[in-house]
């Protein structure tokens, strides 16, 4: 009874653990409490213009950053599906 239980209990931790990190990993628009406090002290005492241009610079470096981390992992994604595929045809 005590390993079922143990069995359960990390399933439903693995489970929950893959549906948060499928709810962030998809979304590069969205600035999580750290960036907002980055981009807060970036910003102190600048300007309205000033400030304007740091936050888009900074929102704009996320954007790629994100973009690029997402197309690497697709691409290891491909070559791991694709070695598979061999595997399975037997080359």
């Amino acid at each position: 009874m005590k390993k079922i239980v143990i069995v359960l209990f990390a399933f439903s931790l693995m489970a929950g653990g893959i549906s948060v990190q499928a709810a962030y990993a998809g979304d590069c628009t969205k600035d999580t409490p750290i960036d907002q406090a980055g981009d807060w002290f970036a910003t102190l005492g600048k300007k309205d213009v000033e400030k304007q241009a740091v936050l888009a610079q900074r929102k704009a470096d996320r954007l790629t950053a994100c973009a690029k981390r997402q197309a690497e992992k697709a691409a290891k994604e491909a070559q791991k599906a694709g070695n598979d595929l061999k595997k399975k045809m037997g080359f």
